[in-house]
């Protein structure tokens, strides 16, 4: 799903506006973070501290608010993970067992996932998950356009390799 963007007349979002944002926004970052942390506690704590901080300090950019969002959160739950020293758990099982397949095309995207370094899984996030271009990932990762297509080609690379047995 590509990112949305709120495009303001005036250079701040208001609290109303915010509101929107959460309500748009949340389901899809959250899902995001989940895939690239593997932890939804984390995920929703830097989730909810990035809202927080853009109520506080709204980005001067609100072109790609998810994206803003996506940044601010994998920062703060890798802060919170370096001041607790809790180690990720991994999660994709569901409660109750569900035959469909589309639960096992999320055990099998969970396991590729879990096997990439967390650069490539937060590119890859971002890129597929999110809709992101290279540009808008680059951007909010602090990071060159460049090493992001190499990113997702390592990354797409070292899981078709796993897929078709030539690991």
């Amino acid at each position: 799903m590509p990112a949305r963007s709120l495009e303001a007349v005036d250079p701040s979002l208001d609290r109303e506006r915010w509101a929107v944002v959460y309500r748009e926004a949340f389901p899809r970052v959250y899902r995001a973070l989940v895939a690239a942390l593997f932890d939804r506690d984390a995920a929703l704590d830097g989730l909810h501290d990035a809202f927080e901080e853009g109520l506080r300090r709204p980005p001067p950019d609100q072109r790609n608010l998810d994206g803003w969002l996506y940044r601010v959160a994998l920062r703060k739950a890798r802060r919170a993970w370096r001041r607790s020293a809790r180690h990720v758990t991994l999660e994709f099982a569901p409660a109750v067992a569900d035959p469909s397949e589309r639960t096992l095309d999320r055990l099998e995207t969970g396991r590729l996932l879990a096997m990439l370094t967390r650069r490539q899984r937060e590119i890859l996030v971002a890129h597929y998950y999110l809709g992101l271009r290279h540009e808008e990932i680059a951007d909010a990762l602090g990071i060159r356009s460049g090493t992001v297509a190499a990113t997702i080609n390592q990354a797409i690379t070292r899981m078709r390799k796993v897929v078709t047995g030539n690991a």
